[in-house]
């Protein structure tokens, strides 16, 4: 199995960098050939809207880092993506990738049956923490990111971890057990 794991977070201890962690561990004993990519550490812009990717190419025009990121992750069984949520969305870091995603879509993808360029049966745990102690706060922004990879052709598993304040999971293990019993779920 192909694991891709897009870290958000700009802290390099943070709480959304610790689920996935754990995630990934619990991963391991299946022996994944795992890529770890931590946004904040590379040069990226988010999307152009030069729609490139559906007429002159087939993948993102526009070669910055992410290029490396959006390649694994599309080639990838499992891709795991985390991140805090800030001012109400996910943080920029990870929503320059989410943007830069839309190359996989085809041209024409509205009208289209099957409108993703990727295979079908990828898996998508989608690991968000936030400070507001509703699970359901921003309920309708993940709705939405969830709604666009499942477009995408990903099966999501979304995980949040609410009323966190920094470096809190030091004193909540139990969202560490639950985080890695939902990424050994499928």
């Amino acid at each position: 199995m192909k694991i891709t794991a897009v870290l958000g977070s700009p802290r390099i201890d943070s709480n959304s960098t610790k689920l996935a962690e754990a995630a990934l561990r619990a991963l391991e004993a299946d022996k994944p050939e795992i890529k770890k990519f931590i946004l904040n550490d590379l040069k990226i812009k988010g999307c152009q809207g030069c729609y490139s990717c559906k007429g002159k190419t087939e993948t993102c025009a526009y070669a910055d880092d992410i290029f490396r990121v959006l390649a694994s992750a599309a080639d990838c069984d499992m891709l795991i993506l985390s991140g805090p949520i800030y001012i109400g969305d996910v943080i920029s870091q990870l929503k320059a990738f989410i943007d830069r995603c839309f190359s996989w879509l085809k041209p024409n993808y509205l009208n289209q049956p099957q409108p993703s360029r990727l295979s079908s049966g990828k898996k998508l745990l989608f690991i968000v923490t936030q400070g507001n102690p509703d699970p359901d706060c921003y309920s309708g922004v993940l709705k939405t990111y969830q709604s666009f990879f499942e477009r995408l052709g990903f099966t999501v598993n979304l995980f949040v971890a609410s009323g966190l304040a920094p470096g809190a999971l030091e004193f909540n293990d139990h969202l560490l057990k639950e985080v890695a019993e939902m990424a050994m779920s499928w």
